[in-house]
């Protein structure tokens, strides 16, 4: 159960971060160049969310998996 927790807590993360500000205002964004370069473009911030829907999928099969072994 805290398995699936955690893979939602992660999604959900993954899924927002990438679209507020905090994802292009801190230390690495705005020293580094090139790594500017690459959170700034939307594609790289899609695949991210992308990466956290498929964590929140992840946490969903767990939990079926997890009432099914239940009801065994």
């Amino acid at each position: 159960m805290l398995r699936a927790i955690l893979y939602f807590v992660i999604g959900v993360a993954l899924l927002y971060i990438p679209w507020v500000p905090l994802w292009t205002n801190n230390y690495f964004v705005l020293h580094y160049a090139w790594v500017s370069v690459i959170v700034q473009n939307d594609y790289f911030r899609g695949a991210i969310s992308g990466v956290g829907l498929a964590d929140i999928w992840l946490a969903y099969e767990e939990l079926m998996r997890l009432l099914h072994s239940a009801e065994k």
